[in-house]
């Protein structure tokens, strides 16, 4: 087990951190702002949205994510949002921060695009205390630093409407370095990142909704990696849906509306080898949202029970 940490942790030092240098949940349909800073100030309402995700139930060191973020539109054509982070797994830890500005340009049929940018500050932390080598010490980590503060940015384009939305963002602009030594050795980078997602909602009656959406993520050096995804909205207050994980995993996901509060869980199923040693992975998603105003079906519902 020493040896297989051991090569594990020489892999965080050598190589870019491709999987986990960015808070990853499965749940972003619901706060697509994690992904895209031009989502900032695309609602007439200001949602704040928190979720906490524990990837790899049971598997010792395994990702657990915390993310909270708000967003609200200023003015008829300004958006601006905050995004904070905090990702940990085994002895590595990142903490983020992004504060956006959007613009918003009216097009014609009540479409939108949108163009936004983000400043990003992350901070890498490594609990050396954690790691045993059969050793007793290890040249890896011999004058490393064990916190990295790293600035960078985040650009993003969206275009959307009522119905749908298309955007591609690129996070990690700057792709600076992380875990210098005092040599100030380029010991591992943020990567840039490319996402691209989209959504569509088709009306299949007054009371349900299906909404198919996607997100294609690529980073150099690895395979574009698609996730496909289908929910139903049921009088705009409760939703069920799966996701699939382009070689990873298959995701169910069910949640509710209650007047302000928007409550949603997901579980995702592990396709790789890594399921031999993790039971899943669970995620809980809350938003609450401030001047929104109440779906048209949670408007006639009122109506009918006045009438009643």
């Amino acid at each position: 087990m020493r040896n297989t940490f051991k090569l594990f942790i020489l892999m965080l030092l050598s190589t870019p951190l491709m999987a986990q240098q960015l808070p990853f949940t499965s749940q972003y349909m619901f706060n697509d702002y994690v992904l895209n800073p031009a989502v900032g100030g695309s609602l007439d309402y200001m949602p704040i949205s928190t979720s906490i995700r524990s990837q790899w139930s049971g598997l010792d060191g395994a990702p657990k994510t915390q993310t909270i973020s708000a967003h609200k539109k200023i003015g008829k054509r300004v958006g601006l949002g905050g995004f904070l982070f905090n990702d940990l797994t085994g002895p590595v830890s990142e903490k983020g921060l992004q504060l956006s500005y959007a613009y918003h340009l009216p097009l014609k049929n009540e479409a939108h695009l949108s163009f936004g940018l983000g400043a990003m500050l992350f901070v890498h932390s490594l609990d050396v205390n954690q790691l045993k080598f059969e050793e007793g010490s290890d040249a890896a980590t011999q004058n490393l630093s064990n916190n990295s503060f790293s600035p960078d940015a985040n650009f993003g384009i969206l275009y959307y409407s009522d119905k749908y939305k298309i955007g591609i963002s690129i996070p990690q602009l700057f792709q600076n370095s992380v875990f210098e030594n005092q040599q100030n050795d380029n010991l591992n980078s943020l990567v840039r990142h490319y996402f691209l997602h989209g959504e569509y909602t088709f009306s299949l009656n007054d009371e349900v909704d299906l909404i198919p959406s996607s997100l294609i993520k690529y980073v150099t050096g690895a395979p574009a990696q698609v996730d496909l995804n289908a929910r139903v909205l049921y009088k705009d207050k409760y939703w069920l849906g799966f996701s699939y994980r382009d070689r990873e995993s298959i995701v169910a996901l069910f949640g509710l509306e209650f007047k302000d509060f928007r409550f949603g869980y997901s579980y995702d199923i592990t396709l790789t080898d890594i399921k031999a040693y993790s039971s899943g992975t669970h995620e809980l998603f809350l938003s609450y949202t401030f001047g929104r105003k109440a779906p048209e079906s949670e408007v006639k519902e009122e109506e009918e029970i006045k009438i009643n």
